[in-house]
């Protein structure tokens, strides 16, 4: 796990000043050594050290240091947080010289000994024990195909310079980072958009229309836009290439991954075998480190079956010393899932780190947060993960794994419910609909009416929804009325017909691209690599594969990993029918201690973007109105302080 950049110069004259720069900007992303290549047409790469350059990289290469004014067509720079093979062998940027290849990589893949193990029968030959050393093989051996085998989370930039050409990947669901920006100088490839904002000539401009989706809906990275219009992410799944041999910088983004579920045809217990089967052998890949690996703990299900899981691979190989968890915790029980946690740690005699997110840190380190998220968040629930990974950091650790992506493949998340109605509706599953709306009431103590109404309405189109009051009518586009000039607060025409509609929206639009993109940056900031066992692709071509009633059963969400969980989870987190996540007790600072400073941080966005992209007497009115209790609580009042606070600091 690291923090890389590439720049490809439009004249090859140009300096490397920026290239110092950018990397000195994200030594959070690797504090353990740093690394430089450059790269002039009709001559060999030069590796170079860098002022930071660990000492032991120093000794046994005994690079030259890249000083200001060197010039080059493509730079890479690197910043290193040693994982794998913790010898200079794994420095970076690394070279393969027969095949006239370079990279720069941050990330992990996790089947890297599979892969070597292949080339190796292929006549390969490796000087380390990196995985970067296979990419750089494996790229040798079969091109772009090899990023099918890749099991890992991964963005890089290779330079063939032998062909003069130059490929930068993403991973399948973008869970690494990749940002591009073709400026006047050249196109910056980079881990984090504060490396690209040191670029020569580089003017901030802020994308409204993004920034309106962000303050109506809390919606981020649901596109390839930034809130600067000039930079964009590198979507998921996707490659840049780029001739070389061509002055002009011109290059294409072409797809390599497209997520095809795999349709189950077998039987219900085999597919609970299967999918303890894919979730143990991803959590056991997940292991692979030379360093220790720890947990992130909430307590909910996601986490504590990864816990429980790791706990029997470990004990299996001899390992008897337990994990080491992270667990945010809360004063209020209405918040805090500590009792929920500490099941999970008797049961796997984990050492558990508690960390208590208090309002006066979030005062404290507010501007600190947002400077390494690059970008607003949706709500306090990001800070939250924060602590955790500081907490993290003080305790010693460097890698940790933790449930991100579960929920949106696994169908945990209470807005699926519309959908997964209207599916059963359109297949005519007439009695699993009557007998799931039966086991609704059972659960929650009303009728399901809501979503059999607005299941007949996507089953039926505007024939029906035409007769139906204007409150009840699921088209129907809520207008925010704070923001200036309007805004839905949706960023889907219509609702998804089908569970499985519902489900893929979710991994790549929204929420899943912006929750890993906080989980990066937050792990990041605090030097740790976070491994998302959920994110296996393999799980995720799996459980989209599944039908509707495997994931929903009588009421109960995610059913089926419940059941794959069976005896392996203590029975309080198999049971357990609540869903938190990453939450704070944002509304109890909002109308507490909180409330002045939240008050006064509105008032300052309403006074510098009123009339232009807020109205702000009713943002005011708005925001009153969720303090005083007339109105539900929501996350608005924080966009719009976290949009302000993040403008203002730019």
């Amino acid at each position: 796990m690291c923090g890389i950049l590439s720049i490809v110069n439009k004249a090859s004259k140009t300096g490397s000043e920026s290239l110092l720069k950018a990397c000195e900007i994200i030594r959070h992303r690797g504090p353990d050594d740093e690394g430089f290549l450059t790269w002039v047409p009709g001559e060999a790469p030069i590796v170079w050290a860098g002022s930071d350059t660990a000492a032991s990289t120093h000794s046994h290469f005994g690079y030259a240091t890249l000083v200001p004014g060197q010039g080059f067509r493509v730079g890479f720079g690197h910043r290193r947080l040693s994982i794998l093979d913790l010898s200079p062998m794994g420095h970076q940027p690394m070279l393969h010289g027969p095949a006239g290849l370079a990279i720069t990589f941050n990330g992990e893949i996790y089947n890297y000994l599979e892969i070597k193990a292949e080339l190796e029968t292929k006549g390969h030959h490796f000087r380390s024990t990196s995985d970067t050393e296979v990419i750089l093989h494996a790229w040798q051996e079969w091109g772009v195909k090899c990023l099918d085998r890749f099991n890992g989370m991964f963005s890089f930039v290779i330079l063939d310079h032998h062909k003069k050409e130059l490929f930068a990947v993403r991973d399948r669901f973008g869970v690494k980072p990749l940002y591009y920006y073709n400026g006047e100088t050249g196109l910056y490839l980079a881990s984090e958009i504060k490396q690209i904002k040191t670029a020569p000539g580089y003017q901030f401009r802020l994308d409204e229309k993004i920034t309106r989706q962000y303050l109506a809906t809390g919606a981020v990275d649901h596109t390839s836009n930034t809130f600067d219009p000039q930079i964009k992410h590198l979507p998921a799944g996707h490659y840049l290439y780029m001739n070389l041999s061509s002055d002009e910088n011109e290059f294409e983004i072409r797809k390599w991954y497209s997520l095809t579920p795999k349709k189950w045809t077998g039987s219900r217990e085999e597919a609970v075998s299967e999918l303890r089967r894919l979730l143990t052998d991803s959590i056991n890949l997940r292991l692979r480190s030379d360093v220790p690996v720890g947990s992130c703990l909430s307590g909910g299900l996601d986490s504590s079956s990864i816990v429980c899981i790791a706990a029997q691979l470990l004990k299996a190989k001899g390992d008897f010393a337990g994990q080491e968890t992270v667990t945010a915790c809360y004063e209020s029980a209405k918040y805090d899932e500590w009792k929920f946690a500490q099941e999970v740690i008797k049961a796997t005699n984990a050492k558990p780190h508690r960390v208590f997110p208090s309002f006066r840190q979030l005062q404290d380190e507010v501007d600190q947060f947002l400077f390494y998220q690059d970008e607003p968040t949706g709500s306090t629930s990001q800070f939250s993960q924060w602590a955790v990974f500081k907490k993290t950091h003080e305790a010693g650790l460097k890698v940790m794994v933790d449930g991100q992506g579960a929920d949106e493949q696994l169908a945990g998340y209470s807005g699926n419910d519309l959908s997964f109605y209207s599916g059963l509706l359109k297949k005519a599953r007439f009695l699993t609909l009557l007998d799931e709306a039966r086991h609704y009431k059972k659960e929650k103590g009303v009728w399901p009416k809501g979503f059999l109404l607005g299941a007949l309405q996507l089953n039926t189109g505007a024939a029906l929804s035409n007769l139906l009051p204007q409150n009840a009518r699921i088209t129907r586009k809520h207008e925010v009325n704070w923001i200036a000039n309007a805004e839905p607060a949706t960023i889907y025409g219509t609702h998804a017909a089908t569970l499985e509609e519902n489900l893929l929206r979710q991994v790549y639009f929204e929420p899943l691209p912006a929750l890993l993109r906080y989980e990066d940056h937050n792990s990041m900031a605090w030097s740790v690599e976070s491994r998302t066992p959920f994110m296996d692709y393999r799980l995720l071509e799996f459980n989209l594969g599944l039908p509707e009633t495997y994931l929903y059963k009588r009421g109960v969400r995610k059913a089926i990993l419940r059941e794959a969980m069976h005896n392996i989870l203590p029975p309080a987190i198999e049971n357990r029918r609540d869903k938190m996540g990453f939450v704070t007790p944002e509304e109890l600072w909002l109308k507490g201690e909180g409330k002045e400073w939240f008050i006064d941080g509105i008032d300052r966005a309403c006074k510098q973007f009123g009339g232009q992209i807020l109205d702000a007497a009713n943002v005011k009115k708005y925001v009153a109105s969720i303090i005083d209790g007339k109105q539900p609580f929501d996350f608005v009042p924080w966009r719009i302080f976290c949009f302000h606070r993040w403008h203002n600091r730019l």
